[in-house]
């Protein structure tokens, strides 16, 4: 979750403002562009800040004011995601199921953040490290710990418990396989989602009811 933050004054707006921020995006655009391309070229562990820093046509000390590391150009973005997906699974209304309000969060607020081609190229470019398959591990951990944390929320929990920590695992399954699916076969990504989203329901409505298990010597029957 986020962390406490000094609280900085806004700047009022005024045209030298918005033309050094468009400078600075334009900037950081042209580093991230140019670090995929060459993971994607290269490999992750072969390619040096230098080399991104020329192909980008900036300095090296410019790379270092928009990322600590080459990993930060893949993965520096997904904090402002996570909150924002938070917040959309926190405000969907209450009488929403888990996974319905998760389904939703996730296709009316968190996809139009994300750029499903800078997505793409990050798979890619994840294909050439081991090192950044772990990151990309870690990052899995992370959001199902923002839609654990939101379930229970949404549940007046101070803590998730299992059930919350449940959903957000077959959430993040959900993504996962629709997103691998998705690279391989081409598409529109929120489609994807939609429809990996819509399997598992549908997988989930035809599971039998469970049997009695046996534990202990005694036969009993979970509640549900």
């Amino acid at each position: 979750m986020p962390t406490l933050t000094q609280v900085v004054p806004e700047q009022e707006p005024t045209p030298d403002n918005g033309l050094r921020s468009r400078k600075k995006g334009k900037t950081r655009l042209a580093i991230e562009n140019a670090a995929l391309d060459l993971f994607v070229e290269k490999g992750y562990e072969q390619t040096t800040v230098d080399e991104i820093a020329e192909r980008a046509e900036v300095s090296k000390a410019t790379f270092f004011r928009y990322f600590s590391t080459k990993a930060d150009v893949i993965f520096s973005a997904e904090t402002y995601q996570h909150e924002a997906l938070h917040r959309a699974i926190a405000g969907r209304p209450a009488a929403e199921g888990e996974l319905v309000a998760i389904r939703q969060a996730v296709l009316r607020e968190w996809v139009p953040l994300i750029d499903s081609q800078r997505v793409a190229r990050q798979g890619r470019a994840a294909a050439t490290s081991p090192l950044l398959r772990g990151l990309s591990l870690d990052l899995g951990l992370r959001w199902q710990s923002v839609i654990a944390s939101a379930l229970a929320g949404r549940r007046g929990l101070e803590l998730p418990d299992q059930r919350c920590w449940l959903i957000a695992g077959m959430s993040f399954a959900v993504f996962s396989n629709a997103t691998k699916y998705w690279l391989s076969e081409g598409g529109d990504l929120a489609t994807a989602i939609d429809d990996a989203f819509e399997l598992l329901f549908k997988i989930c409505s035809k599971m039998p009811p469970r049997p009695a298990v046996k534990a202990l010597g005694r036969t009993f029957r979970r509640n549900s």
